[in-house]
């Protein structure tokens, strides 16, 4: 994913190793999104703390799977599918209804909100959009 150089797992050591043995997924895959960070561990700190600020933090008081929703649409906007790939697998699997997800997928590809979404969250999708673009 990255043109820069990059430290790999098996070459972490000290701080970094450390964090990458807490990101790790079950297959031992640490995302590449993560994984541009090696070289400056502490930005990682900061993306971390940002992420799960935005869209983890108790205080929240939109359903997860609703911002992994804004995360997936923001994506698209951006034109980053490594990021669309990334919200969209969280938001299929906070909702566990793989239909539902598709439905959201078909309609934010199609630039058909109305079709997933009630007046109110589209509201929210409206207002990602004029932030994003």
């Amino acid at each position: 994913m990255t043109w820069i150089k990059t430290i790999s797992y098996k070459e972490a050591t000290g701080r970094l190793k450390q964090m990458y043995d807490r990101l790790k997924g079950p297959g031992g895959q640490i995302d590449n999104i993560l994984v541009a960070h090696s070289l400056r561990p502490h930005t990682l700190e900061g993306h971390l703390a940002l992420y799960k600020t935005v869209l983890h933090h108790s205080a929240n008081r939109l359903d997860r799977w609703l911002l992994e929703a804004i995360g997936t649409y923001v994506s698209m906007l951006n034109h980053c599918n490594y990021c669309v790939n990334h919200h969209y697998h969280g938001m299929k699997n906070l909702l566990a209804d793989e239909a539902r997800a598709k439905e959201i997928r078909q309609a934010f590809e199609g630039d058909n909100l109305a079709d997933a979404f009630m007046e109110n969250q589209m509201i929210l999708f409206e207002y990602a959009k004029k932030l994003t673009l």
